[in-house]
C-alpha cells in the first residue's frame, strides 16, 4: 500500500540565507548582545560569511571579518582560491609565498606586523592583521594597493568585488580549461543536448567597425578613415569595407566586398563565394582578386592526429592567442624581443591558422597573421576539391582560375593535383601541378609539390623524441619563370628549433640557415636565437649573419623589466661585429596611470649613423573605442600621430545594441536568456518571467553578464565555428528549477546575434511509503520499485524505496500522476499489491 503526500518546492534561498544570517549575526553581536572582545588587541570584530565577486570567475561564499565598518579576508583562502602560493610558519605568526611569479616573493608576518614584497618592506597599520581560525584576515584595501588586486566592500550586501588587469593563476586555469575543451571538441569528443540549428535570414545588417588614423610631420599631413559594414544577403554573409587615405586618390582596388555562404551540412558544395576573394596559388598575385570561389572544403575538421612547431614575431611582452580553423587552442606571451612559439594541432583537412595579439594594458591589434602550414592530410577515402576564377586587377586585367582536388588514400598518404590558368603568362598559360603529403612513422612528415614550367617545391619535418625539431625546405625554381616575381632559382632552408626547460628558466632556441641560389651568384644567412625567462626577466637574444664577400654580423639583446609601481622597462641593444662596437640602443618605460590609460616614454639612439630621437604615447581605452596619441622627437624632424578605432553591434530581433572598442565584422554573437517555464512546455508562454543568475560557460567569444538584467550576451565568435553553451542549474537558488538540455550546440552566424531563450522547468516532488500489512501491524518495505505515470499513461520516472519502505521522486512537472509499485518485481517477490494505484496532482504557484 503506498501513503501518497505531493508536495512543490518553490523557493530554496541559500545564498540569501546566508546573507540574511549574517545581518542577524552582526545585529544580535551589535545590538541585542553585548561586544565580543577577541584576545588579538582587545579588538571587537564579527565574523561573516561574504559574496566573493571576481571578473571573469564568478561567486564564491568566504568568512570574512568585519571590524569599524571594514572587510578583512583570510589571506591563505584567498589566496588559495586565487591558486597563489602560500605557506604558514610552524608558529603560525608568518605566511610566505610569492605572488603568481617565483621572482616576486611575500612574506607577511603578523608579530612585527609587516608585508614584505617586491625587496620591499611595508609596516602596517595597528589591526591591519587579525589572526582567527589559524589564519591571518588582512584589511581588504591592502590587497590593491600591495598585490595590485583591490577588493571593493559592499556593507549593506555583504559582498566583496575583485576587479585587477593582472593574469591571475585562476584565470589562467579557467582559460586553460577553455583551450581544452576547445582542442577536445576539435576532436570531437563533446556530446550535446541539443542543437540549435542555422536560421535563414534573407537581409540583415547588423555589424559596423571604424578607424580613424591621423599622422603630422613637418610639411607632410595624412588622414586615414576605414569603415567596415557586415550583414547577411540571401542567407550568406556578406562584408563591405570602404578605405580612404588623404594621400592617395580614392580607388575601387584599394576596397574590398565578399559575399560567402557556408552550409557545412551539405555535400556537393558547402562553400561559395564572391566578391573579393582569395585564394593559395603558386602564381604571385600583386592585385586584388575579383571572382567566385566554390569549394566542398567544411570550415571545420573535428580530428587532430599531432602537433607542428611553430614561431613568429610581435610586440614585447604581448599576448598571443593562436586560432585553428578558428577555434582558439592556445596562448602564449611574446618574450623581451617579441618572439613567441606554439606547438599547433595539425587537423584532418585544410588547417586555417592565425594568431591575435593583445598588448600587456589591454590593447588589442586588429590585424591578423596567417600561416600556412606545409601539409594537407585528409581523412582515409574523402575527397576535397576548390575552384577559384576570377579577374586580377591588374593593368592588364589577367584572367586567373585554379582548381584543387585532393584525396585521402591512406589515413597517412594525401594525394593531390590541379591547375592554374593566367591569361597574362608569357609562353604557356596552362599550369598544372600535383601534390603529395606523406606521414611516416609517428615523427616524421614530408610534402612535396611540382608545378609544371614554374616551380618544384619539398618539405621535410622530424620531430625528435627530445622535442628537437627538424624543418627542412627546398624550392627549385624553372630558368626564366615570370610567374613568381621571384628572380631565385633555388631556395634552401633548414632550421632547427627546441623548447628549453630548467629549474630556473623556461625558454626556446632556434637556429635557421637559408641559402638563395639568383642568377648572378649566392647568398647565405644564418640566425641563432635564445629567448626566455630568468629569474621573472623576460630576455631575448638574437644573432643574425649575412655571408657574402662583406659579411654582415651582429647581436640583438631585448629584456623586458617588471618595476615596482606597475612599470614595464624594456632596454635593447644591438652590437655590430665589423664595428666592433654596439650600433644601436633603445630604451622604453610604459606604465599605467588611470584604470584604462597608459603611457610610454622611449629614448632611441643610432650610433654609427649619429642619429637619435624621444618619443612619447598615450592610449586610453574607452568602451566604445580605443584611441591614442604618439609624438616623435628627432634632430631631424617631428612626427605626431593619432589613432582611434572600435566597433558596433546590433541586432533589433534579440533587443541589443552594443558600440564597443572591438572589431566586430564577420564575428557572431548570442543572447541567452532564461526564463521560468512554469508548465513544462518548453517554449515561452505570457506571464513566464526572466530568471537571474544563470552561470554560463561558452568554449571561445567574450561573455558579458549584468547582475541585474537576465539576458547574457556572449561576443567575438568566430562565424561558422560550432560553439557549445555550457548551463550550470546549480547556480539558482531554487533547487526546483531546473533545465533539461544543459549542454547545447549552436552555430555561430556572421554579423548576427543568435537569441536563445533557456527554459527554466519549475518540477515538483513525490514522497510516500510502502508497507507489508499483516493485521493491523505495517511494517515498511525497501527496495520496491515505484513507477510515475502522467495522465496519458506515460512512464515518466521511477524510484525505490528506503529500508524503512519511505521513497520520494523530485522533478515531476505541474499535472496530474499515479504512482504504483513494479507488477513484475512482485511477482518476482511473491508479494501482491492489492492497493490501487494513487493519484496525485503537482501544482504550479506562480
Amino acid at each position: 500500500m503506498i501513503n501518497r503526500h505531493a508536495f512543490f518546492n518553490l523557493k530554496f534561498l541559500k545564498r540569501r540565507l546566508y546573507i540574511i544570517c549574517s545581518f542577524a549575526i552582526l545585529f544580535a553581536a551589535g545590538i541585542l548582545m553585548p561586544k565580543h572582545a577577541y584576545a588579538q588587541e582587545d579588538t571587537t570584530y564579527d565574523e561573516i560569511i561574504a559574496t566573493l565577486s571576481i571578473q571573469n570567475i564568478g561567486s564564491a561564499e568566504i568568512p570574512a571579518i568585519i571590524l569599524k565598518e571594514k572587510a578583512y579576508l583570510p589571506i591563505r583562502d584567498l589566496f588559495d582560491f586565487l591558486k597563489i602560493k602560500s605557506t604558514i610558519s610552524p608558529g603560525t605568526d608568518i605566511i610566505s609565498g610569492f605572488f603568481i611569479n617565483p621572482a616576486a616573493p611575500y612574506v607577511i608576518n603578523r608579530m612585527k606586523n609587516t608585508i614584505l614584497y617586491n625587496n620591499i618592506l611595508l609596516l602596517l597599520n595597528k589591526n591591519d592583521i587579525i589572526f582567527a581560525e589559524n589564519d591571518f584576515y588582512l584589511n581588504t584595501d591592502y590587497f590593491g594597493k600591495i598585490f595590485g588586486i583591490p577588493c571593493e566592500f559592499n556593507f549593506r550586501s555583504l559582498t566583496i568585488k575583485l576587479t585587477t588587469n593582472i593574469e591571475l593563476p585562476v584565470m589562467r586555469e579557467q582559460q586553460q580549461n577553455t583551450m581544452r575543451q576547445n582542442l577536445t571538441s576539435l576532436k570531437g569528443n563533446i556530446k550535446a543536448d541539443t542543437i540549435i540549428k542555422k536560421h535563414f535570414s534573407m537581409f540583415h545588417l547588423g555589424t559596423l567597425d571604424w578607424d580613424i588614423a591621423s599622422l603630422q610631420a613637418n610639411n607632410f599631413k595624412n588622414n586615414r578613415l576605414s569603415m567596415g559594414l557586415g550583414g547577411i544577403i540571401a542567407g550568406g554573409e556578406a562584408s563591405v569595407f570602404v578605405n580612404y587615405n588623404s594621400s592617395i586618390p580614392f580607388a575601387l582596388s584599394n576596397q574590398f566586398y565578399l559575399w560567402k555562404y557556408v552550409n557545412n551540412d551539405a555535400r556537393a558544395i558547402k562553400q561559395v563565394s564572391a566578391g573579393r576573394i582569395t585564394t593559395a596559388s603558386t602564381v604571385s598575385l600583386l592585385a586584388p582578386l575579383n571572382g567566385v570561389q566554390v569549394s566542398n572544403i567544411p570550415t571545420t575538421y573535428k580530428k587532430s592526429f599531432g602537433s607542428y612547431l611553430v614561431s613568429s614575431t610581435t610586440d614585447p611582452d604581448w599576448i598571443v592567442e593562436l586560432y585553428v580553423n578558428d577555434v582558439l587552442v592556445n596562448f602564449t606571451k611574446a618574450d623581451g624581443a617579441g618572439f613567441f612559439t606554439f606547438e599547433v594541432p595539425l587537423i584532418y583537412g585544410s588547417s586555417k591558422i592565425k594568431y591575435r595579439f593583445y598588448g600587456p594594458w589591454g590593447e588589442e591589434k586588429f590585424s591578423e597573421q596567417s600561416i600556412n602550414i606545409p601539409f594537407t592530410f585528409l581523412p582515409e577515402n574523402h575527397f576535397e576539391y576548390a575552384l577559384s576564377a576570377g579577374v586580377i586587377a591588374d593593368k592588364e586585367s589577367s584572367k586567373f582560375s585554379r582548381l584543387s582536388l585532393n584525396y585521402g588514400l591512406t589515413k597517412r598518404v594525401t594525394i593531390g593535383s590541379g591547375a592554374e590558368y593566367l591569361s597574362s603568362a608569357p609562353g604557356t598559360k596552362l599550369m598544372p601541378f600535383v601534390n603529395a603529403s606523406v606521414r611516416l612513422g609517428a615523427s616524421l612528415i614530408f610534402s612535396g609539390e611540382h608545378t609544371y614550367g614554374v616551380v618544384t617545391k619539398a618539405n621535410l619535418n622530424y620531430r625528435f623524441p627530445s622535442k628537437l625539431q627538424l624543418d627542412v625546405t627546398f624550392a627549385k625554381y624553372v630558368p626564366g619563370q615570370t610567374v613568381v616575381r621571384l628572380s631565385y632559382l633555388e631556395e634552401k632552408k633548414a632550421v632547427l628549433s627546441m623548447p628549453l626547460y630548467g629549474k630556473h628558466f623556461s625558454g626556446f632556441s632556434r637556429l635557421t640557415l637559408d641559402r638563395v641560389t639568383l642568377p648572378d651568384g649566392k647568398f647565405t644567412s644564418a640566425e641563432f636565437l635564445l629567448g626566455g625567462m630568468v629569474a621573472g626577466i623576460s630576455a631575448n637574444i638574437t644573432t643574425y649573419a649575412l655571408i657574402e664577400k662583406m659579411p654582415i654580423i651582429y647581436t640583438k639583446v631585448s629584456t623586458t623589466f617588471r618595476l615596482p609601481k606597475g612599470v614595464r622597462f624594456t632596454p635593447q641593444l644591438q652590437y655590430e661585429y665589423e664595428q666592433k662596437k654596439f650600433s644601436t640602443v633603445r630604451a622604453e618605460i610604459e606604465k599605467r596611470i588611470f584604470r584604462n590609460s597608459f603611457v610610454n616614454f622611449a629614448y632611441e639612439k643610432n650610433i654609427i649613423a649619429r642619429s637619435s630621437g624621444c618619443i612619447f604615447g598615450l592610449r586610453h581605452n574607452f568602451s566604445f573605442a580605443q584611441t591614442g596619441f604618439s609624438a616623435k622627437q628627432s634632430r631631424q624632424s617631428t612626427l605626431i600621430s593619432e589613432t582611434a578605432g572600435g566597433g558596433l553591434f546590433f541586432d533589433n530581433k534579440a533587443g541589443f545594441i552594443n558600440a564597443n572598442n572591438q572589431k566586430n565584422v564577420g564575428k557572431g554573437g548570442l543572447v541567452i536568456l532564461p526564463f521560468l517555464d512554469y508548465n513544462c512546455n518548453g517554449r515561452r508562454d505570457k506571464n513566464e518571467p526572466d530568471v537571474l543568475g544563470l552561470i554560463v560557460r561558452v568554449n571561445g567569444g567574450r561573455i558579458d553578464r549584468d547582475d541585474k538584467q537576465a539576458a547574457i550576451k556572449v561576443s567575438a565568435l568566430e562565424a561558422y565555428n560550432k560553439y557549445f553553451v555550457m548551463l550550470d542549474e546549480n547556480s539558482f537558488d531554487n533547487p526546483a528549477w531546473k533545465i533539461s538540455n544543459k549542454i547545447i550546440e549552436v552555430t555561430a552566424q556572421p554579423n548576427n546575434f543568435m537569441l536563445i531563450e533557456v527554459p527554466v522547468a519549475v518540477v515538483g516532488e513525490v514522497s510516500g511509503y510502502v508497507y507489508l500489512q499483516s493485521g493491523k501491524t505495517k511494517n515498511g518495505l525497501g527496495r520496491i520499485i515505484i513507477n510515475i505515470y502522467n495522465d496519458r499513461r506515460q512512464l515518466v520516472g521511477k524510484t525505490l524505496s528506503e529500508f524503512d519502505g519511505y521513497f520520494n521522486f523530485f522533478g515531476l512537472a505541474p499535472g496530474n500522476y499515479t504512482a504504483s509499485t513494479d507488477e513484475a518485481q512482485l511477482a518476482k517477490t511473491k508479494f501482491k499489491n492489492e492497493s490501487q494505484p494513487w493519484s496525485f496532482k503537482i501544482q504550479s504557484k506562480k
